[in-house]
């Protein structure tokens, strides 16, 4: 078969299928697993190889059927870097980058700091920061031994082997982590409220983990650990930056918070939807 008639297939295939953006979905497979860049599937007319079809085949079945073009590719891109995802990680999202660029702004490039990233999933915000500062250090922690394993794979892919611990903890006051010896935490964890979790998206139901999206009757579970644990790991001064469901939850969230910390930012997402919060240590 030659690659024009594989894409015109692919593309209808997954029309039909209903998948989003399918056309965009069909040439990424097809690019990944021809091994070419995506612009020459506009020219290439070339044979496809019976090796190359069985790879596409087995992407866009995948695809079609609902699984996320993330993990149908294993590789997502965040803040310009790609990453290595599947099954068992989070994949990384636009407005988290916006996250990122708030903790850049104030720990900007040649600024040493020493940081925890909670929930650190596939390792994405730690490895963005310490890519864009290297004068940061960091630890990624996170429950899942799956998600680690993600984290580790990105850790190396980018040589931050040095500049980026991993660390397995399910209780934050627990986390062997030394007095005030943390500049800033900075955190995706799960906020959803668990009663919101059918609503989602098909292939984020259905795929993600649970345990990354799921917060706990309010969606603030975690966040109240986190307000007892952190003050304890940061400096004087310390900041905590967060990423949350949205305005209502950022209300609730600085009640819960007032004790410790005093509330220094709200940040506005891509929908004008206030879903990150700057704390520092009181």
């Amino acid at each position: 078969m030659r690659l024009q008639e594989l894409r015109r297939r692919s593309r209808s295939r997954l029309v039909e299928s209903g998948t989003a953006r399918p056309e965009y979905s069909a040439d990424l497979i097809l690019s990944a697993a021809l091994g070419i860049p995506r612009a020459a599937l506009l020219w290439n007319d070339g044979e496809v190889t019976d090796d190359e079809l069985v790879r596409a085949e087995s992407a866009l079945r995948r695809r079609a059927s609902g699984v996320p073009l993330s993990y149908v590719l294993h590789e997502a891109e965040f803040y310009g870097y790609k990453f290595k995802v599947g099954r068992g990680v989070l994949i990384p999202r636009p407005e988290t980058e916006l996250l990122v660029e708030e903790a850049l702004r104030l720990f900007p490039k040649g600024t040493p700091a020493r940081f925890a990233d909670w929930c650190t999933g596939s390792g994405c915000i730690a490895i963005a920061l310490l890519l864009e500062n290297p004068s940061l250090i960091a630890v990624g922690v996170d429950k899942s031994r799956s998600a680690l394993k993600w984290a580790a794979i990105n850790r190396k892919l980018h040589g931050l082997e040095k500049r980026l611990d991993l660390l397995r903890n399910a209780e934050p006051s627990l986390a062997p982590i030394g007095d005030e010896s943390l500049d800033f935490i900075i955190a995706n964890p799960p906020y959803i409220p668990s009663g919101e979790l059918a609503g989602l998206m098909s292939e984020v139901r259905d795929y993600e983990p649970h345990e990354a999206l799921d917060g706990g009757e309010e969606g603030t579970e975690l966040f109240a650990k986190f307000f007892k644990a952190f003050p304890r790991m940061l400096k004087p001064g310390g900041l905590f930056l967060a990423e949350t469901a949205g305005n209502a939850q950022v209300c609730s969230l600085d009640i819960m918070a007032s004790r410790e910390f005093v509330l220094v930012n709200k940040v506005l997402d891509y929908n004008g939807i206030f879903r990150h919060v700057i704390w520092r240590k009181r």
